[in-house]
């Protein structure tokens, strides 16, 4: 029995992560055997984890809602995120959506389990992709979007509304898992010679894969063509001994940025502002 925090929630509002369904694995599927279905909500997408087969059987017996919790469990999310994606792009859009993709355990061995044994065995880099993004309205989007997923770094309202007003004229790299956009950094220019990072967010599943710094790696290169001496970066001072600021500090130390003032009154007294520089070249 699930002893896990459990809400219902209409059974359209959630994405699959599988491509098909084994017709043996539905025989005798009973919706109402076990508890509720574990689920995740990763930049913007809200998707089962596990449990398809019995969601498709309530589908199938008209169930409209279905009991979920929030799966907890320390997975690997890029990949959920690259079965997420395809279920994205092949029209996927909810558990009814699977009602045509009903085939023999053999072939469901064949073609899901063999293509996901298959993607595990690939370079992840061949399933990333950052690039500039140039919409304001995708950059609005993206950025509200993976920012309201960050609560540890992002919790002020009005500072997200700031941010996602503020990108839209500023330029914008974003990483994506295929389709999805995962991460984002905007930069403010201030002059010919310095650029500032004005706001970057990446989802805290993909935290410590690489990502952050390979988005970093392509606004240096930018920055170095357009003939940018220096970026710099304000962050939360260590005078505040927030844990998830101190991760955020010792990862610009990681792409190249050094401590160069704090301004303790800068944004108020309890929050401290590190400056940071990044010299180009």
């Amino acid at each position: 029995m699930c002893t896990k925090k459990s809400y219902k929630i209409p059974l359209r509002d959630i994405r699959p992560s599988e491509l098909y369904l084994s017709c043996e694995r539905l025989k005798g599927m009973d919706e109402r055997s076990s508890g509720p279905l574990p689920v995740r909500k990763i930049a913007g997408e809200l998707f089962f984890t596990d449990g398809h087969h019995r969601a498709y059987t309530m589908w199938k017996n008209g169930e409209e809602e279905v009991e979920v919790y929030h799966d907890h469990d320390d997975l690997n999310w890029f990949h959920y995120l690259i079965c997420v994606d395809w279920c994205r792009e092949e029209g996927i859009n909810h558990i009814g959506d699977l009602g045509e993709r009903n085939v023999s355990e053999e072939d469901f061995k064949t073609l899901w389990v063999g293509r996901c044994q298959k993607m595990h065995e690939d370079d992840e880099g061949k399933y990333l992709c950052v690039k500039e993004e140039r919409d304001p309205d995708s950059k609005s989007h993206i950025c509200e979007t993976i920012l309201r997923s960050l609560p540890q770094w992002f919790g002020i309202e009005k500072a997200i509304v700031d941010y996602v007003k503020g990108v839209r004229e500023m330029p914008f790299v974003t990483a994506y898992v295929g389709s999805i956009p995962v991460g984002f950094v905007a930069l403010k220019e201030h002059n010919e010679y310095t650029s500032e990072l004005y706001v970057i967010g990446l989802v805290k599943e993909l935290h410590g894969r690489g990502i952050g710094k390979q988005m970093m790696n392509s606004v240096h290169e930018k920055l170095v063509k357009e003939g940018k001496k220096y970026l710099t970066v304000k962050t939360l001072s260590d005078s505040n001994p927030d844990e998830n600021y101190g991760r955020t500090r010792a990862f610009y130390r990681s792409v190249g940025f050094y401590p160069l003032e704090e301004f303790p009154t800068l944004w108020d007294e309890y929050n401290p502002c590190l400056l940071m520089i990044k010299v180009l070249g």
